[in-house]
């Protein structure tokens, strides 16, 4: 169901305090300054008033405050093109609903809160949140047509679908827009636009709209980068009861393609040509080219140091073997002092290699952590 979330309401909380309200209340002067700001039409601004205006008083507490707000949010956004006749019972606070019965049995709408009409009396509530390969393609290629170049949805781009759908009042259209799009943004991606229609098909084919969606959609819709993976709620396959009816959306394709898509029992791979699929594969390639080059750089970036090191070792090895020589050739009857000269010759020179190959090693750890900075 539709609702004002946390992050709604302490935005209409930072707006209504910086009108700097009189014993918790603004008066119409105060507020008309953020009413005229949305552009609106002025009967539009004083029916968001009447309507916002539960006690009727001539003020707006915070609670009316935020009813106003959503009102004058889901005009500007187009979620809906006109306003309610009355609050709807989920915009309606609790510390006033005894308010609005009352004004509705004064107005001879209701005596209490029943407002069903026969209508939504016989729409059944076995709503069905799984969606079959083929009624999938057939959502795609309706967000295909409507999309814009960034592959964003507005309210209004599917103005043409809602004309099809025959018995679907706005009012629940605009129910099951506020479903998918619980942030109030202008434009929907892929993800929600699918479930969207997947609503208003369940909706024409005589189910009640749900008045929530499952936590792994809710939790999806509110991800800044949403996942377009709409399986991901979906348990097995089900078999769907076939039916004679127009498919959903099919008038809606003929007319924006000047064709129609029979639905057939083969499996239908349409859905994974063009551009995603496109778009994946280049993004794979791309990678591994740039793992590629990443690889052939440090390898080029070590081999330099690796060689000088080599060499190094190499020259240090083969003056020590050259040392242990002279020492070896001194023999048991030479001088012993001769040889403990040789023998400190011997160990001074080892000292100073193992110096210096220890400056060798700082040196490389040194490039190595240039090489990791670069990266």
């Amino acid at each position: 169901m539709p609702k004002l979330e946390e992050w709604e309401i302490k935005k209409y909380w930072q707006i209504f305090s910086g009108l700097k309200p009189v014993n918790n209340k603004l008066s119409g002067d105060k507020v008309s300054v953020v009413f005229k700001n949305s552009r609106l039409d002025q009967a539009q601004l004083e029916k968001v008033w009447d309507l916002s205006d539960i006690d009727v008083d001539g003020q707006l507490d915070f609670e009316e405050f935020c009813i106003a707000m959503r009102l004058i949010f889901d005009l500007v956004n187009g979620n809906t093109s006109e306003l309610p006749r009355s609050l709807p019972d989920w915009l309606i606070p609790g510390s006033k609903q005894h308010l609005v019965q009352a004004n509705r049995a004064v107005a001879g709408n209701s005596p209490g809160f029943d407002t069903d009409t026969d209508e939504e009396l016989m729409l059944s509530s076995d709503f069905d949140w799984y969606i079959s390969p083929s009624d999938k393609s057939r959502y795609e290629d309706i967000y295909a047509s409507s999309a814009d170049r960034f592959g964003r949805i507005t309210f209004q781009s599917l103005s043409e679908l809602y004309k099809t759908l025959n018995g679907v009042p706005e009012t629940d259209i605009s129910f099951a827009w506020n479903l998918v799009n619980p942030k109030q943004s202008e434009t929907i991606d892929k993800d929600q636009c699918l479930v969207f229609l997947h609503i208003l098909s369940q909706r024409s084919s005589g189910k009640r709209v749900p008045k929530s969606v499952p936590p792994s959609l809710r939790a999806t819709f509110n991800r800044e980068t949403p996942s377009y993976d709409v399986n991901d709620y979906q348990a097995e396959e089900r078999k769907r009861p076939s039916s004679t009816k127009q498919a959903f959306g099919e008038s809606y394709l003929s007319k924006i393609t000047g064709s129609s898509k029979i639905p057939t029992n083969k499996t239908d791979f349409s859905a994974t040509d063009g551009t995603d699929w496109e778009e994946v594969k280049l993004r794979r390639e791309l990678k591994e080219l740039e793992e590629l080059i990443q690889k052939a750089e440090d390898a080029k970036n070590n081999k330099g140091v690796d060689d000088k090191l080599s060499l190094a070792k190499y020259e240090f090895e083969n003056l020590l073997k050259y040392k242990e020589q002279l020492v070896a050739e001194l023999g048991t009857g030479s001088d012993l002092q001769s040889i403990r000269t040789n023998i400190e010759v011997v160990q001074s020179q080892v000292s100073q290699l193992e110096s210096f190959l220890e400056q060798k090693r700082t040196e490389l750890g040194g490039l190595q952590r240039e090489i990791e900075a670069l990266r």
